[in-house]
């Protein structure tokens, strides 16, 4: 069985999100996926709407996912916790973690759809 990892912050749920997961299972047979959490999203600087419980379950919720887990940690020291093939990433989030060494499958974000694209949106209508 060819294990495939996948990761982001998840905060609001959207079409780019469950693109990428659905794109990152197809690599595999089965689809791990890291969610930050709230502690590692302050140290990136993040301020998420929603907290990381309500985070891992939306993702649980994917039928692509067949188990999540709470990033409590730097993500190369999380790599390390677990047993897989091949990691999925965007180049955002891969340009600083070069230092992988199992295969890293890159892949492009979704055009014209992000969380921070969705917050810019929702605050200009207010």
């Amino acid at each position: 069985m060819k294990k495939v990892v996948a990761h982001k912050t998840f905060d609001i749920i959207h079409y780019g999100h469950l693109n990428y997961l659905e794109k990152a299972k197809s690599f595999g047979d089965y689809l791990i996926v890291f969610v930050t959490s709230d502690k590692e999203s302050i140290k990136q600087n993040k301020t998420n709407y929603f907290n990381e419980f309500i985070r891992l379950k939306m993702i649980k919720s994917f039928k692509c996912v067949d188990e999540v887990k709470l990033r409590d940690t730097n993500l190369i020291d999380a790599l390390k916790t677990i047993d897989y093939d091949i990691f999925v990433t965007t180049y955002a989030s891969f340009k600083n973690n070069k230092s992988i060494t199992k295969p890293v499958i890159i892949l492009d974000r979704t055009k014209d759809i992000s969380t921070s694209i969705i917050k810019d949106y929702l605050n200009k209508k207010q």
